[in-house]
């Protein structure tokens, strides 16, 4: 009997059809195209999986420098200064007893007292002591 006189003999001796879903059970050639579908579903997944790893990797290799930057420009913006790399010249002020650092371009970076090391002793202080 052809699928089509099945189906038409079942729908003349039915006495009401429903649409739903139910479980059929499955030969063992069927089983084995699932296994097959399944088997390449997670070679394919597995794949993709890689794919997305490195993927993320060139992602976050793009963004670190950008968070690098900003964490500087943060702290930068917290302290309303910024870390240079460069030579100081510092010039004392005897009179005053106070260092002086200037950069490169000869603008004022800092002061701060002198070290006992760095003060001169006066002249009057030398003469009493040579004599």
């Amino acid at each position: 009997m052809s699928a089509k006189d099945k189906l038409d003999n079942l729908q003349a001796m039915a006495h009401s059809t429903e649409e739903t879903s139910y479980f059929k059970v499955l030969t063992q050639e069927e089983l084995d195209e699932r296994r097959e579908t399944l088997t390449e579903n997670y070679i394919k997944i597995s794949d993709l999986e890689a794919e997305k790893k490195q993927i993320t990797e060139n992602i976050k290799a793009q963004q670190k420098p950008m968070q690098v930057e900003n964490m500087e420009l943060l702290t930068t913006l917290k302290t309303k200064s910024e870390r240079i790399e460069g030579i100081l010249y510092h010039v004392d002020d005897q009179e005053s007893g106070m260092m002086n650092s200037y950069d490169v371009n000869g603008d004022f970076i800092s002061s701060r007292r002198l070290k006992p090391n760095e003060r001169q002793g006066s002249m009057f202080k030398l003469n009493q002591i040579s004599q």
